[in-house]
């Protein structure tokens, strides 16, 4: 089923391009009606809103590659001006009420929130009455096809109406011929990631990046080139820390006797899923019960640390990433840590081992731990939290007693913070975000 439909009508325009190509739009999503309001003026409740599709359109092209490629900010500070106009849907404006929907890709499935708007001008005749304050998830090459069929109708009803050479039909045709090409694909997505408009970004930083993504490869460098996008960074040239980081000593691991088979959990499943199943997979491998504490000498084992240099390494102040880069035949890995405290280091190390055993296979076992919202990272943290401290354990533990000083003793035996518990109590839905005794971050990202 469609979650963008449109219905078109005739209403007069003074712009030719609005004129033929009003319509009803509605927009569902997990069967929540998005578009569902009322209208002020005539005091009704419409599942549709009255708005013309070609602003609509242009906006999703001019923001096509930012919109699929560019990673939500680290931080709700970050979210700029510049952001939210490629990101919300606000931003096709065209003087139409549009619903407040922010998207945001994690290079596997596109984010969606819908927030709640508290402001409303007198003037303003549509009032959006449902709301998604948790994200939903369409998968990423279903969100593309759709918006590849929107866009390319609404320019089929143009040339119905003996209209073209408009602004969309060349910017569309731009933008495939870019899609097309390999070489351009990856400088535009490049780009994006780096969060700049197309063409907008200087090209010797462009450069760079390719030559990056080569060294360390694409889906690798595509996990750590937003901590450096000038969304989240100050530095001129971010991408020298990059150079830098790989040219310090790091500790000598080898992760080879990690031998569950990752392929074992089921493809169908989020990110997220995934890893809770490979979390469960790889203690019952290694005969670790969900009541028991994974020692550090075990994580220090699975990544093949020797114990006295992991717990010697100091991580450099100011490191944004977590890297790790093969630097013999012999499957060694050169381990860049960021984490010094005890809990926050454990909590890395475990992200590194779902990293292997997920995604270790690609590109030469280059490894990537950031503080983006990715597909990957969301993985990682989601394996951690499993492997550390499983769900199971944490109920066994605590029995039916929820309070502060409960979690607080379960948080220390499983050697996790206290967050950590807190929120895989709140994603398994046995504890609500209110009962949480933790100023935990709103799920909507702004």
């Amino acid at each position: 089923m469609s979650f963008l439909n449109f219905t078109w009508r005739s209403v007069e325009s003074k712009k030719p391009e609005i004129k033929h190509t009003m319509g009803d739009l509605s927009i569902n999503i997990d069967s929540i009606n998005l578009t569902k309001n009322e209208d002020i003026w005539s005091k009704s409740v419409r599942d549709n809103v009255l708005v013309s599709a070609y602003p609509l359109a242009l906006w999703i092209a001019s923001s096509w590659w930012r919109l699929l490629y560019e990673s939500l900010p680290h931080s709700r500070a970050k979210f700029l001006t510049d952001w939210r106009m490629s990101h919300e849907l606000t931003a096709a404006n065209e003087g139409f009420i549009w619903p407040r929907l922010i998207f945001a890709s994690d290079k596997e499935v596109m984010q969606i929130w819908a927030p709640h708007q508290n402001v409303y001008t007198d003037n303003q005749s549509v009032r959006y009455l449902n709301h998604l304050n948790k994200p939903s998830f369409l998968k990423i090459y279903d969100f593309i096809h759709e918006i590849d069929s929107f866009i390319n109708s609404v320019l089929s009803r143009l040339n119905e109406m003996g209209l073209s050479g408009t602004d969309l039909q060349y910017l569309w045709q731009e933008i495939n011929e870019e899609k097309n090409d390999v070489n351009l694909f990856k400088y535009r997505r490049l780009e994006a990631e780096l969060g700049f408009d197309a063409g907008e970004a200087p090209e010797d930083i462009v450069n760079q990046a390719i030559e990056l993504s080569k060294r360390i490869g694409d889906n690798t460098f595509s996990e750590i080139i937003p901590s450096y996008s000038r969304v989240d960074s100050d530095d001129e040239n971010p991408l020298d820390a990059i150079d830098s980081l790989l040219q310090t000593p790091g500790i000598i691991g080898n992760p080879s006797k990690v031998q569950i088979e990752a392929q074992s959990t089921e493809q169908h499943l989020f990110p997220w899923q995934q890893a809770k199943s490979l979390a469960n997979s790889l203690r019952r491998y290694l005969g670790v019960n969900d009541d028991h504490l994974i020692e550090d000498s075990l994580l220090y084992d699975l990544l093949g640390f020797a114990k006295q240099e992991i717990e010697a390494y100091s991580a450099p102040r100011g490191q944004t990433i977590t890297l790790a880069n093969p630097i013999h035949d012999n499957n060694q890995l050169q381990f860049h840590i960021r984490k010094n405290h005890p809990l926050a280091r454990r909590f890395e190390l475990a992200r590194l081992i779902g990293d292997y055993l997920f995604y270790g296979n690609i590109e030469q076992n280059w490894l990537a731990s950031t503080e983006t919202k990715t597909s990957r990272q969301k993985f990682q943290r989601a394996f951690a939290a499993e492997f550390l401290s499983p769900v199971s354990g944490l109920l066994s533990f605590v029995k039916s007693d929820f309070s502060e000083t409960a979690l607080e003793d379960v948080a220390g035996h499983f050697k996790v913070s206290e967050r950590t518990v807190e929120t895989i109590l709140i994603n398994n839905r046995i504890l609500e975000p209110h009962q949480s005794s933790l100023n935990l971050e709103p799920t909507c990202p702004y």
